[in-house]
């Protein structure tokens, strides 16, 4: 009887390991979810402006570029430019 549990909880562990490797494929994609709007942006930086964290200047150009996306803009940049120095490796 004990030996019959050892088998099946053999054969359980060898189905959840193989089971799991399954479930786990890399699409090699990259999916940006941004959940923070750019009007609660605007607002955060107004807030660190009225509390001297930054100063005018700052304060100006950090807001235009959140309303031309130039933060994400640039980070998609990086990552294309990441991805073309990958190809340019061979091995």
């Amino acid at each position: 009887m004990k030996s019959l549990y050892m088998l099946l909880i053999s054969i359980l562990s060898i189905f959840m390991v193989s089971s799991c490797g399954s479930l786990n494929k890399a699409e090699g994609q990259l999916h940006y979810n941004n959940t923070i709007t750019k009007g609660q942006e605007l607002l955060d930086l107004k807030k660190a402006l009225d509390e001297s964290a930054i100063n005018e200047d700052e304060y100006e150009l950090m807001k235009d570029r959140i309303i031309n996306d130039y933060y994400i803009k640039s980070f998609f940049k990086q990552i294309d430019e990441m991805e073309e120095d990958f190809d340019s490796v061979s091995i």
